[in-house]
């Protein structure tokens, strides 16, 4: 154990005693549990002498484990948990000599997670990570805990090969596949940069190291990212030069927990940072994107700037990551639904910390995802669950609208009421028949509700006189249980205790209303069900024009074969909960909710351009509706959704880029037309069947999904020759052969 690492001339020290729960330090949110240095400067451990080793025992600094420091070594951590595993296949296969490892740790975390340990001279600056190499961390500096250790999860560090007598020195190809380069590349809106060391000490040169705290902390990330961890100095140094420097034991803690987390801040951030002080670009781009046309985003015709090049099943960043994940929870192939779930359970966990420097907006949304009954719509929705779960707001998180006072309490509980409704469209039809019948009012003050507290989460929502009473009620009643429950001792686990504050809060407030309530809203239904809603009236004035629309249009998905839903990483998890939280992971049953300050995304000069140039070309797409379809009002909210969801893809980066904006206005452009041509089929039947058809057809088709005449003809429920008629006169569409799932020869028709 630690004796042969000492007896082997390397430097341990002591961890804090931990339990499944808490550290022994004290710090009720310490997330370092059984990896907790005992000292603050373990990067200085000495070569103890047999009288520190025997006094450190018996005050039991030993106890719980202890850690190595990395000093002389080479550590390849390889994390099972995220990926580390098929990465170290691919490492072996590609540098067999790691296999011949001298000392080998097997962590506690099982599943393939462990240490191989060889020797480098102490000053050889190496990076960190590998891209090739994802779920594994090349350790040449900060610490490992060695064997005989307790692991979180109960085991042990165990040792599997060898011991610190037998590690031997690197092997050389090794070595050279984690040299340090002299340039690194970097994305910066969608675009590939070299930069040195020294451009970055450039870049940093105009930056206030006193700045706050959160923009110092995404530097580091950025430095990090950018360096693949070798920029640990570039940092240090840099923070050094302000009054706030509390030392470098600050910047170690932080660098390693880098490495240990899904990092989306990038160089953009440090870019964006130095421009703003006045740093003149020096570097040199080199574009390695393929602007080739991926996904029906549109033809540039008549647009602001290109977006040909958008992959709307793909967004860009950290919710591309996730979106990734969602994807690998559905048995059948649900794409542009996971897209929809992504987006708004990432403007969940961020919206209520985050806005925009620009137009303020918050990430909250409304989402409708329309896809065939019985395609998989249940494993996006659990999906989106698991996310709120992995960021600590799943209490927040409801499954069904059922009154005006329900949403209300709803909001008092949780500052947050995050809805994922199935068969929304049942819903809204009972909203529409109640209309038609004159008893519209119960329905009416739901929706009301809904859209009211939708928009206000930058400030107060009042309550009707009626509703304000009922929910005073309920309060003081269940006030008056909690106070009951805790003067009798009938709270063994405190539930009661801490919602006592929360409830006492609420009834003191409520005469203002509900303060910045955060209300969102994804909703499932089938286009059966759905496409008949979106008329006229509902796109202009209720609460489907507000909303992001989500067409699913495969109603016949082929299921993945050997399906396995894939467990989310800890990479990820730490990333949700760090958004939501603001770094503090302990969030586990307490009220979800922030009233401090929000922090603002930043808008770098190009993305600003780019929202002047849609916004231009939001009112002139505006005017033309309003001379042709009278829904101008569709387009007009466009600008709305397009910068709530380019603030969510930019929220974990801390910097909106042009390709946020880009890819946000991609998506928004199809959502307008889809909505549009829906609320004109619908509104034109009776008038301009013809064009009516030509609209509906255009929603059930796209550049890559396909239809028969045949199936368009059943799903639209009219004459196969009227839809052929109709085809053979549209422009826009074209027809090929392909073969069906049988293998049998079919003509569909797709949109150019």
């Amino acid at each position: 154990m630690y004796n042969d690492w000492i007896e082997g001339d390397y430097r341990v020290f002591g961890i804090h005693k931990f339990n499944e729960e808490e550290c022994a330090c004290g710090n009720p949110n310490c997330t370092a549990l059984g990896k907790h240095p005992r000292t603050a400067n373990w990067q200085h451990t000495p070569d103890w002498s047999d009288e520190q080793i025997e006094t450190m025992e018996l005050a039991g600094h030993f106890d719980s484990g202890y850690g190595i420091l990395v000093k002389g070594l080479l550590v390849v951590d390889v994390d099972a948990r995220n990926g580390g595993v098929d990465s170290f296949t691919k490492l072996s296969q590609d540098i067999p000599e790691v296999l011949g490892a001298g000392c080998i740790v097997d962590t506690g975390s099982g599943e393939g997670s462990k240490h191989l340990f060889f020797a480098v001279p102490e000053d050889l600056s190496l990076v960190q990570s590998h891209n090739d190499y994802p779920g594994i961390d090349f350790k040449s500096s900060g610490f490992v805990i060695g064997e005989g250790s307790k692991h979180i999860s109960g085991n042990l560090y165990e040792l599997a090969v060898g011991s610190p007598f037998d590690i031997e020195d690197a092997p050389e190809s090794l070595i050279k596949l984690l040299a340090k380069p002299e340039y690194h590349r970097a994305s910066v809106s969608g675009e590939m940069v070299d930069v040195s060391h020294g451009d970055i000490t450039a870049m940093l040169e105009y930056i206030d190291p006193d700045c706050d705290y959160e923009d110092w902390y995404r530097i580091g990330m950025a430095v990090h990212h950018a360096t693949g961890g070798t920029g640990q100095d570039l940092w240090s140094d840099w923070s050094a030069k302000g009054a706030k420097f509390t030392g470098i034991s600050s910047i170690e803690l932080r660098w390693h927990s880098f490495g240990k987390s899904s990092n989306p801040v990038t160089l953009a951030t440090l870019f964006h940072h130095a421009m703003a002080g006045g740093w003149q670009q020096s570097v040199e781009f080199v574009s390695d994107v393929d602007f080739g046309l991926v996904d029906d985003a549109a033809s540039n015709e008549g647009l602001p700037f290109d977006i040909s090049g958008v992959d709307l099943l793909r967004p860009p960043g950290f919710a591309g990551e996730l979106c990734d994940w969602v994807n690998k929870q559905c048995r059948y192939p649900r794409q542009h639904l996971a897209v929809g779930a992504t987006l708004t359970a990432l403007g969940n966990v961020c919206g209520m910390r985050y806005t925009d420097d620009r137009d303020g907006v918050t990430a909250n949304l409304f989402a409708f995802c329309v896809a065939g009954s019985g395609t998989g719509k249940e494993a996006i929705q659990q999906a989106i669950a698991e996310i709120h779960r992995a960021a600590g707001i799943g209490g927040a998180t409801h499954g069904a609208i059922k009154s005006e006072q329900e949403i209300i309490r709803n909001l008092i509980r949780h500052q947050a009421a995050l809805y994922i409704v199935d068969e929304i469209g049942f819903f809204l039809q009972k909203v529409n028949n109640a209309r038609k019948g004159g008893g519209a009012s119960y329905l009416e003050g739901v929706i009301g509700t809904l859209m009211s507290a939708y928009s206000k989460a930058h400030a107060f929502m009042l309550l009707t006189g009626d509703v304000k009473e009922d929910v005073k009620k309920m309060l003081v009643m269940e006030l008056s249980q909690a106070n009951k429950a805790v003067k009798e001792n009938e709270d063994k686990e405190g539930a009661y205790k801490r919602r006592i504050p929360q409830l006492e809060r609420a009834l003191s407030e409520i005469d203002n209303g509900l303060e910045r309530p955060f209300l969102s809203m994804i909703g499932f239904t089938t286009p059966v069900t759905f496409d008949g809603l979106v008329t006229y009236e509902a796109a202009t004035n209720g609460f489907i024009g507000r909303s992001l629309l989500i067409n699913e249009r495969e109603t016949n998905p082929r299921a993945a074969r050997g399906f396995k839903k894939g467990k989310m990483s800890d990479l990820l998890k730490n990333t949700l909960s760090a958004l939501y939280s603001g770094g503090s992971f302990n969030v586990m049953g307490a009220r979800v909710e922030y009233y401090g300050e929000k922090v603002k995304v930043l808008t770098d000069p190009a993305a600003v351009e780019m929202l002047g140039k849609a916004l231009d070309w939001i009112e002139e797409q505006s005017e033309f509706h309003k001379e042709h379809t009278g829904l101008e009002a569709v387009v007009r909210r466009g600008y709305e959704i397009m910068a709530k969801i380019s603030l969510i893809l930019a929220a974990p980066e801390g910097i909106r880029t042009a390709e946020h904006v880009r890819w946000a206005f991609a998506l928004m452009k199809r959502d307008i037309e889809e909505k549009t041509r829906l609320a004109f089929a619908n509104d034109n039947e009776k008038v301009n069947p013809h064009k009516a058809l030509e609209a509906r057809i255009l929603n059930r088709i796209d550049k890559e999904h396909g239809e028969t005449v045949n199936m368009i003809a059943r799903k639209l429920r009219v004459k196969e020759s009227e839809v052929l008629k109709v085809l053979k006169g549209m422009s826009g569409v074209h027809n090929k052969e392909c073969e069906n799932k049988f293998g049998k020869n079919t003509t569909k028709w797709y949109r150019l």
